[in-house]
């Protein structure tokens, strides 16, 4: 029993390091520091070398795979502000109506839905921030706010795939137990999100002073998170895209002020790249062919595989718009330089914090992984662990940069437990699956994507405005969970 409890203080210790030393000093001491430790523990596990040189190399192509995606973001919006769209973009704005605030969270919660919806791969992160930052914004105070808003919208992010991947395919799940996680998951995210709309208008007096149209802002949450309950019921995976339209739709509709129409000319580049990223999900074959990936079994004849699929990531759809926007415009200014230099700097503390999410993953060979440990430490908390059971999705999503991959690691056990303490399995995977959503908000891969592409160097800030909030929302969440069981 001490044996246990010890290595469960220790399976803590990356995350206590990483999370203190980011916000007390910088996010690359922390990194740095946070993977020595992780990796001295690793052999403090007993784990193989060879289990050592496989996640490294894992962690590598998860990092290609975020590094394509910001070497793409940043491209496409490099051109479409050398070549005046984003000025564009920004009066269009105006035509719906002449608050600042309104335009804020119309483009706020809206474009960072839909985008999360039809991409995922932390797409918003590095599009929705640069658009706010257009129309005036502070840089750290846009960053934040996407970042927040896009955790409220990862339970259906990429079509589903936080559900089919991390749920449905490896738990085998009926389509009936699905179906209920989508409302569960939908119906709570929306009540905790109600936490992260608080202290996102609170980031946003903070910046601008004082707030002039409060129930707007809550009368547009309102019309996202009413269609998203609705969808919920019956069409799952496509719900936050579908709420995403009937939010910007009723918006529009609702709030615009004066006759003049909105400018739909500055907006042609981004519906392209809509389309470009719809396109495979109409399309079977399409879809088929992007999903090719290049597969590693047992590497270094370890347990570990590993994958990489480069036609998933939105890389190419990125590249083709901004070519098309250098070509309208007759553009010959690549920004390549700039770029290859932003994304060179992004590696050097991107591959370091997600190798200590691999570590910490595989450390499992001759005793539980240091992951495992972190599960069972909640799993004692009995009948109290609905209350508890989004921190953990929220501690996967925050070591591994994704709810999909957090529902891998975690869904399991989360399942396992709530049958062996009889409780409503659908409802513990949907807590799961609201805190793996919720760890977007505060997953250093998404915060340093999202940073880079927007020129901004102030991780720690970041981190530092949605690390309350985020935990915050996370246990509105459980109380929920366990207000429901209760009824």
């Amino acid at each position: 029993m001490q044996t246990s409890l010890l290595y469960s203080l220790l399976a803590l210790l990356p995350l206590l390091v990483l999370i203190v030393l980011s916000l007390w000093r910088s996010l690359t001491l922390a990194v740095s520091v946070s993977f020595i430790v992780t990796a001295v523990l690793f052999f403090v596990w007993q784990a193989p070398v060879a289990y050592f040189l496989a996640s490294l190399i894992t962690a590598l192509l998860s990092s290609l795979t975020i590094l394509m995606i910001v070497f793409g973001a940043m491209f496409l919006y490099r051109v479409m502000d050398g070549t005046g769209y984003i000025r564009d973009i920004s009066a269009s704005m105006q035509q719906i109506h002449p608050a600042k605030e309104i335009s804020f969270f119309l483009v706020a919660i809206g474009l960072t839905a839909f985008f999360e919806g039809v991409a995922g791969f932390g797409t918003p992160g590095t599009i929705v921030p640069l658009l706010l930052m257009a129309l005036g914004f502070d840089a750290v105070l846009a960053l934040s706010a996407v970042l927040l808003l896009n955790s409220l919208v990862g339970i259906a992010g990429a079509v589903g795939t936080p559900v089919l991947t991390g749920f449905q395919l490896p738990l085998d799940l009926p389509p009936a137990m699905v179906s209920a996680i989508y409302r569960y998951a939908s119906i709570i995210i929306s009540v905790a999100g109600l936490v992260l709309l608080l202290f996102i208008l609170r980031l946003f007096r903070q910046q601008t002073g004082d707030l002039g149209y409060p129930k707007q802002i809550f009368l547009m949450y309102a019309f996202f998170v009413g269609p998203l309950i609705l969808f919920s019921f019956f069409a799952g995976e496509f719900s936050i895209i579908l709420a995403a339209v009937s939010m910007l739709i009723l918006s529009a509709l609702v709030l615009k002020q004066g006759k003049q129409p909105i400018p739909v000319k500055p907006w042609i580049p981004y519906l392209a790249l809509i389309a470009l990223l719809l396109l495979p999900k109409l399309l079977p074959p399409l879809d088929e062919l992007i999903n090719w990936e290049w597969e590693l079994h047992n590497l270094l004849s370890t347990s570990i595989d590993a994958t990489f699929k480069p036609l998933v990531v939105p890389l190419i759809p990125f590249v083709v718009v901004g070519l098309g926007v250098m070509w309208s415009r007759r553009s010959r200014e690549f920004y390549l330089n700039t770029i290859l230099k932003k994304t060179g700097s992004v590696f050097i503390i991107l591959y370091p914090a997600i190798a200590i999410s691999q570590l910490m993953v595989n450390s499992g060979t001759d005793r539980p992984s240091m992951v495992d440990y972190l599960s069972g430490m909640l799993q004692q908390t009995g009948s109290l662990y609905v209350l508890f059971a989004p921190l953990l999705g929220i501690v996967g999503a925050f070591i591994t940069g994704s709810t999909t991959v957090s529902n891998l690691v975690f869904g399991a056990a989360q399942l396992q437990t709530a049958q062996n303490l009889g409780l409503d399995a659908s409802l513990i995977l949907s807590l799961q699956l609201c805190g793996g959503s919720l760890g977007n908000g505060i997953c250093l891969f998404n915060i340093i994507a999202a940073a880079t592409v927007a020129n901004v160097s102030d991780y720690k800030q970041i981190l530092k405005n949605n690390l309350f909030p985020a935990v915050a929302a996370g246990l509105v969440a459980g109380l929920c969970g366990w207000l429901w069981l209760q009824t």
